[in-house]
């Protein structure tokens, strides 16, 4: 009777292990920009888990225990390298096989984007390799529909002569501002670090004077950008730097297309309003001509008039 209940539990273990060994590689990510590459790349033959919601800035997050275990379950960790607290979280959840990968540098233009993906899709292939080829085809069809997105974009933001608009924006959203060729006037820091002093000075440097957007950064906070805004006369812009942190933006090119959409928006607003004024402008010019022939015309009346009553007072001396 043991013996046979010793095998039943050796059998039940094995199955569990197969079961594991089996099922989805699970990746954790530490943003929410992370995850829908991963998501786009790996489809259904992943599971991922973000751990940081999209409107908090990864630098400032604080971890759970229920974290920890998370990790534990993950075969590949996807980062920014600007996350001071995951050191801690890898080294407490312990696990000898678990891959990391660093995503280096910005990923909010769809040439960066790209990029991203081609990380993510050779990191899946190292942990999964027999599912290299879905995951390449993922790859492939997300840098097409990227390239795609650039072209409408670029066609439009062309089309606004997004050249001849001057911009200041937060250093982090500056990426798809110059891609989109915008002129940009200057950049400001995250809020942390500018003092009322710096904002000051930022407005009377004069690097301000043409500026018609000044574009911020959801997830650093947008008082200060508003504030130059309200101080200066031009549009104030909020983009995103994480998807899923405004609705309709769960994957990194509805992302970039939220944010392009944003700041097209805002020029069309610009250029109508500048169309709007330099028609009232000219009707204002009109009626001063007009004004000033009236004028002219009202004198030659009253030259004439004197004139004839001249003429009238000769005639009948």
């Amino acid at each position: 009777m043991k013996r046979i209940l010793v095998v039943i539990l050796i059998s039940a273990l094995a199955g569990g292990h197969l079961t594991a060994a089996e099922g989805k590689p699970t990746v954790v990510c530490t943003t929410t920009a992370l995850q829908a590459l991963a998501e786009t790349v790996g489809g259904d033959r992943i599971d991922v888990i973000s751990l940081v919601q999209p409107g908090v800035c990864p630098s400032h997050f604080d971890i759970r225990p229920s974290h920890i275990s998370e990790v534990e379950q993950a075969s590949l960790i996807l980062y920014h390298g600007v996350e001071p607290w995951l050191e801690g979280l890898v080294e407490a959840a312990g696990s000898e096989s678990l891959l990391t990968l660093e995503v280096t540098g910005p990923w909010n233009t769809p040439d960066m984007a790209s990029q991203k993906i081609e990380m993510i899709r050779d990191a899946l292939v190292q942990i999964d390799p027999e599912n290299a080829s879905d995951y390449n085809e993922n790859a492939q069809d997300a840098t097409d529909e990227l390239q795609a997105l650039a072209d409408s974009i670029e066609k439009e933001a062309a089309s606004l002569n997004s050249d001849t608009v001057a911009v200041l924006c937060m250093e982090w959203q500056q990426f798809i501002v110059k891609w989109m060729g915008f002129s940009v006037a200057g950049t400001y820091p995250p809020p942390e670090t500018v003092s009322v002093k710096d904002i000051d000075q930022l407005i009377e440097t004069g690097e301000t004077a043409d500026v018609v957007l000044v574009i911020d950064n959801l997830q650093s906070g947008t008082d200060i950008g508003s504030r130059i805004a309200a101080e200066i006369g031009a549009y104030h812009v909020i983009l995103t730097n994480f998807p899923r942190a405004v609705p309709e933006t769960d994957t990194i090119a509805d992302m970039i297309e939220y944010n392009a959409h944003q700041l097209l928006t805002a020029v069309q607003q610009y250029q109508q309003e500048r169309e709007t004024i330099s028609a009232l402008e000219d009707e204002l010019e009109k009626e001063k001509s007009q004004g000033d022939i009236y004028q002219i015309l009202t004198f030659i009346l009253a030259a004439l008039c004197c004139i004839e009553g001249l003429v009238l007072y000769v005639r009948t001396r």
